[in-house]
């Protein structure tokens, strides 16, 4: 009988790994029985096998790449990975894969040759700032990143502002973190004073910021997120 393949949804950190790590035992020794990773960035993805205690030579480990920037000339080379490999890892830069990255397209191939999908529990940004924030956890929606040029991500933003008055879903939505300090502003500029925003900044580092009020309260005490990592949501 045929061994079944499986393919392990692995978190990674978004900020800091414990001494005992972010792994139970049984995960743990999963983890470190693997030779073969497909990861967002294979730096990241050493580094933090490294902080976890991983016990093999990463020289005797094979990582593919799979992100935003090489998605479309990556996968022919995925698919061969996965046909010929029986165990493998997939790796987010930070949080939970598949979340916030393009790994749900390496899971929907394994589903088509036929894998076992496993996947782990961990931290994730997202949920976290939705948990802090004061605002509904029963219903929300997750945008990802909203425009980059200025026009176009105020328009999407009084959509957002105009969907969550509406419907009452929890607006939820990301910036590069160079631009998170423009984004409050032009949040303050669109949409009504009144509409509450939580700024999820740094989660789970000792740098961690947040905090939930009114846009009006917002423009009185503008926080520096200059190149700060920030979730950010739209409530009532």
């Amino acid at each position: 009988m045929d061994q079944v393949k499986k393919l392990y949804l692995i978190p990674s950190d978004i900020g800091h790994i414990p001494d005992d790590g972010i792994f139970n035992k049984e995960q743990r020794e999963i983890v470190f029985s693997l030779k073969q990773f497909i990861v967002e960035k294979a730096k990241t993805a050493r580094h933090f096998l490294k902080e976890s205690g991983f016990p093999h030579e990463m020289r005797s480990v094979e990582m593919l790449e799979f992100n935003e920037h090489n998605r479309a000339e990556s996968m022919p080379e995925i698919k061969q990975f996965l046909q010929i490999s029986e165990s493998i890892g997939l790796m987010s830069e930070a949080g939970l894969p598949c979340v916030a990255d393009p790994g749900h397209e390496v899971v929907a191939l394994a589903h088509e040759l036929g894998y076992e999908i496993v996947p782990f529990y961990g931290p994730s940004s997202i949920m976290m700032a939705l948990m802090a924030s004061g605002f509904s956890g029963q219903q929300f929606v997750f945008h990802g990143y909203l425009p980059a040029k200025t026009p176009q991500k105020r328009s999407a933003l009084k959509k957002l502002g105009q969907r969550m008055q509406r419907e009452k879903y929890t607006q939820i939505f990301m910036e590069t973190p160079y631009r998170s300090n423009a984004m409050i502003e032009d949040m303050i500029a669109v949409l009504p004073g009144e509409t509450k925003l939580c700024v999820a900044a740094e989660i789970n580092t000792p740098e961690e910021f947040i905090k939930t009020k009114s846009l009006n309260l917002w423009s009185r005490s503008r926080p520096d997120l200059h190149k700060k990592r920030c979730i950010f949501l739209l409530g009532s």
